[in-house]
């Protein structure tokens, strides 16, 4: 047995990692959340043309908040299966609330 064979062992270290997930309806109908911004967010699984209005409802779970939150925004982007949604009438609060959940999720990561 070496000096060193101690650094041979593998650890796992075993700690829970905080479940935080993100869910939006946008006119009624469910989409996956791709990217969440601030400002915007990016959907997935539906189809949304570039200049539409839209009205939606997200919900933001972490263990130690959950946001729901509703408004309005246009569609700046859209690809083959996602679409960019810039919020439009968030207010200040609202947007304040986001930004700690994108915090939290960081510091988490």
């Amino acid at each position: 047995m070496g000096l060193f064979d101690f650094l041979k062992h593998t650890v796992v270290e075993k700690v829970p990692v905080a479940k935080y997930t993100a869910i939006i309806r946008v006119d009624g109908k469910p989409f996956g959340v791709a990217n969440l911004g601030m400002d915007s967010v990016t959907v997935s699984g539906g189809k949304l043309k570039p200049g539409q209005s839209v009205a939606f409802d997200l919900v933001l779970k972490d263990p130690k908040e959950n946001l729901a939150l509703r408004g309005s925004g246009t569609v700046s982007s859209a690809g083959k299966d996602t679409a960019k949604i810039s919020f439009d009438g968030l207010s200040q609060p609202q947007r304040q609330a986001v930004a700690r959940f994108l915090a939290r999720y960081i510091i988490t990561r």
